[in-house]
């Protein structure tokens, strides 16, 4: 067997670290039996005894400490859901989504060999624990964070291996403690041993990224991996429920048109009727534009990424004691062992004087305002139609590097006497990514001996994005209120100069209720 690359070697024992720190202390017991577990969205949901064991594990019980949509709390009052009933209600749709395939299959194709739904030992037993334990990789205010680490180094040599490359930085975590030797160890002696069950910690892991090793039995990791995953439709719902949008996935519509096909010797999902992945996609283009890239929701992830960025700039002043362990946020893996609760509830504080007046503020929702929108509406028709200086500005949502440029060339345009009172991380620019609707795997058939159709043959995902992208999409210049009309000029001579953007600031004041 070849020797593995440094960087993945070096990147699981952080990540097999974590776990152990994870498991410190922990005093397992075995599970006594079942439990029915009911969940607001979708009622009493049925757990078998060595997935009890699971969802007790440390591993488990960590994201009742993360918050499903990060700060979006702060916007949304009632969003204070967690990834840990994200992961159960995750694996029920997935069970749920398992049997309505295997009813149509009995149906369409009565001598065709069904799955094994066995739930200690088959099928559904892999299907369901890879649906539970497929977020176990998320940090700090979910994807907020991981949009901060998905950059750094270790994380990109990792992804230079072809087998990685279209996972998200998140799935590769989890995968990583999926398949650690300290969980491996756990897992052996409560849940297989001690509760008797027979799973394979590695087919558990390939499902979360994505992948089967038996390609008739694909569509099993696309119910947990795919645009229409059980993951995407428990966040819809949930998402939208806890927001109080009242958006709809009409989910017993979903199931019964939900089945499998052979496409290029893989068995694939397709859906028999195009609606319900258009009221997936219809109602996740709506939650972007009404929650994730809510105004207020990327000025908190903004002021988050300005405080973790100090953080990792300034190690021996801000690091952060936590069991142990002095996290910095200069590695991946140090984003896992931060909670939302361990960071923003820290009784003591931590870090210099700009930290600790930035964690005041998350806590007292003292936030920073809007000075400068740049948009289709505030943005004069000429420059913003020429499209090249936004795409420009878009770009800076893929490379830190470019985007903390920006920030630096609107704070070194700030007067004099301005750059004496307020520091860089006071002056932020919010780049929202463009919504990934991915639909390449999404497959429609109409009846089993019908054409296999790509969904785009039905509605046209790519010009939703386009028109979002041109129409609804906004970047936003932040910063304390004393210093929002300095950072205004300074920032829309920065956009005008370097990436041709011309902002009517009579609207962009408007718009941000700046005199």
């Amino acid at each position: 067997m070849t020797e593995e690359p440094a960087a993945r070697a070096d990147l699981e024992k952080r990540v097999d670290d974590f776990v152990k720190w994870t498991f410190r202390g922990h005093r397992a017991n075995i599970a006594r039996g079942p439990k029915v577990i009911n969940d607001s969205l979708l009622g009493n949901q049925y757990f078998s005894r060595h997935e009890i064991a699971v969802i007790d594990s440390p591993l488990l019980q960590r994201l009742k400490r993360i918050k499903q949509t990060g700060l979006v709390y702060q916007v949304y009052p009632s969003a204070t859901h967690s990834r840990f009933e994200h992961s159960l209600g995750t694996a029920t749709i997935a069970e749920r989504c398992f049997h309505a395939i295997q009813e149509r299959t009995s149906i369409e194709s009565p001598s065709k060999k069904l799955l094994n739904p066995d739930r200690t030992a088959g099928d559904l037993a892999h299907l369901r624990m890879a649906a539970m334990l497929h977020d176990v990789g998320h940090g700090l205010c979910s994807h907020a964070s991981e949009q901060i680490y998905e950059l750094l180094s270790d994380l990109q040599e990792f992804k230079q291996n072809e087998k990685y490359a279209r996972n998200a930085p998140g799935e590769i975590l989890s995968y990583l403690m999926i398949t650690s030797p300290t969980f491996r160890g756990w897992f052996n002696t409560y849940v297989i041993d001690g509760c008797g069950a027979s799973l394979d910690l590695d087919l558990i892991g390939e499902i979360v990224l994505g992948r089967h090793p038996d390609k008739d039995k694909y569509f099993l990791a696309q119910i947990v991996s795919s645009p229409y995953d059980a993951d995407k439709l428990d966040y819809i719902a949930r998402d939208s429920y806890y927001c109080g949008l009242a958006l709809t996935v009409d989910l017993p519509r979903f199931y019964s048109m939900i089945s499998t096909a052979a496409e290029d010797g893989f068995g694939v999902l397709v859906l028999r009727s195009y609606v319900p992945l258009e009221q997936i996609l219809f109602s996740k283009m709506t939650l972007f534009g009404s929650v994730y890239h809510h105004q207020k929701a990327k000025c908190l992830d903004s002021m988050l990424r300005a405080t973790i960025q100090h953080i990792a700039e300034n190690p021996g002043e801000c690091k952060i004691a936590l069991g142990g362990r002095q996290v910095t946020f200069r590695d991946p893996v140090e984003y896992l062992y931060m909670t939302d609760d361990e960071f923003f509830n820290q009784i003591h504080g931590f870090g210099d004087p700009y930290v600790r007046r930035m964690i005041g503020r998350f806590q007292r929702r003292d936030l920073f305002v809007r000075c400068l929108e740049v948009s289709r509406r505030t943005v004069r028709k000429k420059s913003w139609e020429e499209g090249f200086g936004r795409k420009q500005l878009l770009d800076l949502s893929d490379d830190p590097v470019l985007l903390d440029e920006a920030e630096d060339m609107i704070y070194s345009m700030l007067p004099g006497e301005i750059r004496q009172r307020c520091v860089k991380g006071e002056v932020l620019l919010s780049v929202p990514k463009r919504p990934n609707l991915k639909t390449d795997f999404a497959r429609v058939q109409t009846s089993p001996k019908s054409d296999i159709e790509t969904i785009e043959k039905f509605f046209p995902v790519e010009q939703w994005t386009d028109a979002y992208a041109h129409n609804k999409w906004r970047s936003y210049v932040y910063a304390p209120s004393e210093y929002a009309t300095a950072v205004r000029d300074a920032a829309a001579g920065v956009l005008r100069d370097k990436f041709n953007l011309d902002v009517n600031l009579a609207r962009s004041n408007e718009t941000c209720h700046q005199d």
